[in-house]
């Protein structure tokens, strides 16, 4: 991926004035582990949803700038639009199917009453 996090978390710190100290503080974690997070490129889930509460930050939301992820969820819609359309199709199918059983149904209720109407005679 290319999002460096600690780096755009160190970023954050700075526009908001808050030091490693705060920081940790605010999130439950240690001045050491800030320091490790500000030089990491990943972070663990758990701790970087502490560290966005604790900036007021949505973090993921950089993640969803990701050019493989947007890649990833463009795929997912394309996949997703095919699907619809097979099923579009399938019901067009399905439908006209119908209409052909229903055809039957009702020319083979005007045999039987033209049938009937011959053993009437």
């Amino acid at each position: 991926m290319g999002i460096n996090i600690g780096l755009v978390i160190w970023k954050e710190m700075k526009a908001k004035s808050f030091s490693r100290d705060q920081l940790a503080g605010a999130a439950g974690i240690s001045k050491h582990r800030v320091g490790t997070i500000l030089k990491s490129a990943s972070i663990d889930t758990a701790i970087l949803t502490r560290i966005s509460i604790a900036l007021e930050t949505n973090f993921f939301e950089y993640y969803r700038k990701d050019d493989d992820l947007v890649k990833f969820e463009a795929n997912i819609v394309t996949q997703n639009n095919e699907g619809l359309n097979e099923l579009r199709n399938l019901v067009k199918e399905k439908n006209h199917l119908l209409e052909l059983c229903n055809a039957t149904i009702k020319s083979q209720k005007k045999i039987i009453a033209a049938l009937e109407h011959m053993q009437e005679l």
